[in-house]
């Protein structure tokens, strides 16, 4: 006989409204749990205050919270390369950003850290100031997030022709994957409801990678057609492995040479 649930409404799990994530959501129409759909720097903030137990946790709020949040499995969102969907659109390349305005998407939490460790650190450029939220107008770069980069990938403001893929960047420079979000849950949690956990998840995970073109289907934009979509989602590594964790160890190192742990 299965034993009996340790999971109630009283757990609160936070979804990720972005395509990218969507493989993981395949059996959350039953989670045992409460569900709460915030994006990654809401998300970051509430499980900071207590209010969120599980989530795909961007990377620099997981590092930041640890140890009261621990990796649930070695589940996440990574790639190797190209993302398509954590990008820089700018007015100049980005060697010549030196002293620009960068309008940041109030949305996100580790690819602004990201985005300076490429800018400020790799390319030693001075001067850039960083502002959520600035009108296209008033900025010289735009940094966009999850599905609104890839809506604006063929209609972006005029004038941002150039574009930098900061996952293909960060390959370039570390030669290793880098892990965008983990799946991370509170420390404090009775380990029988931490492995009911890991284990729905787990199932949720597999069914919606046995069900690609269907989870494709239902997170296809305009623009973008099932088969573009499908193409997206198979670029990231939903089960972390070595290359993975250790783009995201020198993330984290990176991140402490340079003083960028810490909300923002």
């Amino acid at each position: 006989m299965k034993p009996a649930s340790k999971l109630t409404t009283s757990t609160i799990a936070a979804r990720i409204p972005y395509a990218n994530a969507a493989p993981f959501y395949a059996l959350w129409g039953d989670a045992p749990f409460a569900v709460r759909n915030l994006v990654p720097r809401d998300l970051g903030r509430e499980a900071e205050a207590g209010r969120v137990d599980l989530g795909l946790m961007a990377a620099s709020d997981f590092l930041g919270l640890k140890p009261r949040f621990e990796l649930l499995g070695r589940m996440g969102v990574a790639t190797r390369g190209p993302v398509l969907s954590v990008v820089l659109f700018s007015r100049r390349p980005a060697n010549a950003l030196s002293e620009a305005l960068i309008s940041v998407t109030p949305e996100t939490s580790t690819s602004i850290r990201l985005l300076r460790l490429l800018l400020d650190v790799r390319r030693g450029l001075n001067g850039i100031r960083y502002v959520r939220g600035l009108e296209p107008a008033q900025a010289d770069a735009l940094l966009m997030i999850g599905d609104q980069a890839m809506r604006m990938r063929d209609r972006r403001p005029p004038g941002f022709t150039h574009t930098l893929d900061l996952g293909a960047d960060w390959l370039e420079w570390t030669g290793l994957s880098f892990v965008y979000a983990v799946w991370a849950v509170r420390s404090g949690l009775p380990k029988e409801v931490g492995e009911e956990l890991r284990e729905f998840l787990e199932a949720s995970l597999a069914a919606g990678l046995a069900s690609l073109p269907e989870v494709a289907r239902q997170q296809t934009g305009p623009g973008w057609s099932a088969e573009e979509t499908e193409s997206y989602l198979r670029r990231f590594h939903y089960r972390l492995g070595p290359d993975d964790l250790a783009g995201l160890d020198r993330f984290e190192q990176l991140l402490g040479e340079h003083g960028l742990t810490g909300q923002d």
